[in-house]
Parts: C-alpha cells; structure tokens; sequence
C-alpha cells in the first residue's frame, strides 16, 4: 500500500495543504499501549491511528494525499476520539453505544478535515467535520485495512498479513507496545499453557466507556441521524 503520511518525521514527500479538505477514513491501527511523555510527566497511552485519503486534491503522481490523526483509545467525553466521532457523526453516542461502539465502521466513510500545522511546520488534523450533506460511505483509492493488536497478539493470520501492509515505523510503534513485549516475553518463558493476565488496556472490540454523562455536543438542532453510515 502506497501512503504518503504528513507525520512519518522523515524522507521527501509532498505534504498536504493547510486548510478544509474532503476525505475519507481508509485505514484504522490499533498500536496498543506506550509510555509517552507530555510536559515532563510519563503517562501509559493506548493509541489508535486513524489515516484518510483527501478526495479533493491529489499529490502530483495522481494518487490521493493521506493524513493520519493519533488518538488516545477511549470513548470518555473529554477524549479527542470522541469529541472528533461526535462532530463526524453530527450525533452524540447512545448509551448502548458507549457499551461497545464498533471503531471500524468509521472505515470508507466520508468527512471534512481542517489541517494546520505543528511547531516543527509539519501538516497535522486539527478538527474532524461531517462534510455537507452529511457523512457517506464511499469507495477508496487505498485498501481499507482495520489492524486489530489484540488479533494480532493472539498470532490471527489475518492480522500478521494486516501487519505486513503498514508502513514501516507503525510496524515498530506496534511490536514496541507492551503488549507485544508482554506476548513475546511470555513466549520466550514458555509459558503459552498459563491464561493471559487481564489488564487495563482497552481493544478496539471493547471500546467503551459506561459512565459517561450525557454531554450536549453537539447542539441539540445539529442530531440529524438521517443516513449516517456508522
């Protein structure tokens, strides 16, 4: 798979412009659980990669420019991921939602973006809209491809291939995650007959958030549920 990602920190690549671009969501990665430090303070972090294509503009090969956005995996009320589903969704989540939403459906579906840039002048998203006339499902030039690190752990053949597909320093944020690191130490223990410990990360499965209070977001006159696809 050919991508062209604005936040890979290396190599010569046409970045996208700053401003509102149309796109759609073709690639979802879940790169499970790091430290990562904000501000002098180290914190665990489950993190979900969400890459689009833009469908108004085209890099000057033809094909389609892509964008990802890193998210914390949660569907808490103060999250970025749910705060930027909301606003895509023009929709706020039912309760039964929030028991388990399905992360992937997002894949193929179609939206606004506001791009701006870092500190460094590297091209990020800022907002996720739905586009006008609301979000639709729609084709894509990149292969859609949900990768799922908990199949992934648990050796699923369909992931391993998944895997292959991601571009290379995605492939290590994965295999560096603890819970790969967990995985592998338990198999160089030779202790695979033993039940795998329960902890506090979340999958793309088991996305949900059962105490989150109804939040108006957005506004009441904006929660057209009409064809939305996801």
């Amino acid at each position: 798979m050919a991508l062209t990602i604005s936040e890979s920190g290396g190599g010569n690549y046409e970045q996208v412009p700053v401003g509102t671009h149309n796109a759609t969501s073709y690639m979802l990665v879940d790169v499970g659980t790091h430290d990562e430090t904000f501000e002098g303070e180290t914190k665990k972090r489950h993190s979900i990669f969400i890459y689009w294509e833009l469908n108004d503009i085209k890099m000057t090969d033809g094909r389609p420019f892509s964008i990802m956005k890193q998210y914390t995996l949660s569907l808490n009320e103060k999250s970025a991921l749910f705060k930027d589903l909301c606003a895509w969704r023009k929709k706020r989540f039912t309760d039964e939602e929030l028991k388990g939403f399905d992360l992937t459906s997002v894949l193929g579906v179609t939206c606004d973006l506001e791009v701006g840039l870092t500190a460094g002048g590297k091209a990020k998203v800022t907002s996720v809209y739905s586009p006008d006339g609301g979000a639709k499902k729609n084709a894509t030039v990149n292969e859609q491809l949900a990768f799922d690190i908990d199949e992934y752990a648990k050796g699923e053949k369909s992931m391993n291939e998944a895997w292959v597909s991601l571009p290379s320093w995605v492939q290590t944020k994965v295999d560096e995650s603890f819970e790969m690191v967990a995985v592998n130490r338990k198999r160089v223990d030779n202790h695979n007959n033993e039940p795998a410990a329960e902890g506090d990360f979340k999958s793309l499965e088991s996305l949900n958030d059962t105490n989150v209070e109804e939040k108006r977001f957005p506004s009441a006159d904006e929660l057209a549920e009409d064809d939305l696809p996801f």
